[in-house]
């Protein structure tokens, strides 16, 4: 073997020594990250009274993913069902969602490409607000919601989503100043040649915003619904305050109410907390596609 061959060799050799340490660090740092979910998910066959470090259940069974989706003898004589609790979950997580990104997503356009007197008195209120913690909107909110003419379109109706309406309504007004100013910071990132172009083909404000930004817009609106979506289907405060009668009750509610059951292990709590946590999941990688840059600099020529 000459010298050239050697070195060849060697070279080799160091590089897969470098690649399966860097892959080491990778897997153990996923498995260190993972270590928490894969722990619920053995917790959840695991029957025993105390679980303990190791995610291998010491006495295996099905019980607690047998009984996952209902909970009866609580709450009612017919018990309580976890997708009932889903169902109640999305029909104010949803309008929230969808009210919410719509109103500030107008209220950034507005901000960033429309001018009008107290613009920036406008925008230092939005700031203001986003620095001040939600928890101290909640008593306002309360006496409003609770105040003689308005309780009544909400509180004892038989629809159940009337019950929800005080989760959502604010929604339309833009009052998530967290997502508006998210919205701000990227249109500040998208040249006004494109919306000058369509202008001069005849289009107007609204036209500009929905058929030539719209696609430029899609990873921040994504962004946006998503981080909207996942701290109202964790929100326990709102619901608890506002909450109605027991078949109204969301996720975040009974997730609490059912561990407090005699009759629940570890293994029906931690089988219980997977299926809420797994609709969660399911929507971050549905639209974790979209989490890409701004495309904007692709549209302009010369």
């Amino acid at each position: 073997m000459t010298d050239a061959q050697k070195r060849i060799q060697m070279h080799h050799y160091k590089k897969n020594i470098k690649s399966g340490l860097k892959y080491t660090i990778i897997i153990l740092a996923a498995v260190l990250m993972l270590y928490p979910l894969i722990w619920i998910i053995g917790a959840s066959f695991d029957g025993s009274a105390v679980p303990s470090i190791s995610f291998l259940p010491s006495n295996f069974t099905f019980s607690g993913w047998q009984a996952a989706f209902s909970a009866p003898g609580w709450g009612s004589a017919e018990g309580y069902s976890l997708l009932r609790a889903l169902s109640n979950t999305l029909q104010y997580t949803i309008p929230y969602v969808l009210f919410g990104t719509f109103s500030c997503l107008i209220t950034a356009y507005v901000i960033t490409r429309m001018s009008f007197k107290g613009k920036k008195l406008v925008f230092a209120l939005i700031i203001g607000t986003l620095l001040m913690p939600a928890t101290i909107f909640r008593i306002p909110l309360y006496a409003f919601w609770t105040s003689p003419g308005i309780v009544d379109i909400w509180d004892g109706q038989r629809l159940s989503f009337m019950a929800y309406i005080p989760l959502w309504a604010g929604s339309m007004f833009a009052v998530n100043s967290f997502s508006i100013f998210m919205f701000i910071q990227f249109f500040r990132t998208i040249p006004r040649d494109l919306d000058e172009a369509a202008y001069m083909d005849g289009a107007n404000k609204f036209q500009v915003l929905f058929y030539v930004l719209m696609p430029i817009l899609k990873p921040i609106v994504m962004t946006v619904a998503l981080l909207m979506f996942i701290s109202q289907f964790n929100d326990f405060q709102g619901p608890l305050i506002y909450r109605g009668h027991v078949s109204t009750y969301p996720l975040s509610i009974v997730l609490q109410l059912l561990g407090l059951d005699s009759i629940n292990t570890y293994a029906h709590v931690f089988a219980r907390s997977i299926v809420s946590v797994s609709v969660l999941v399911i929507v971050f990688f549905s639209a974790q596609k979209y989490f890409v840059g701004n495309d904007a600099d692709s549209a302009i020529k010369g």
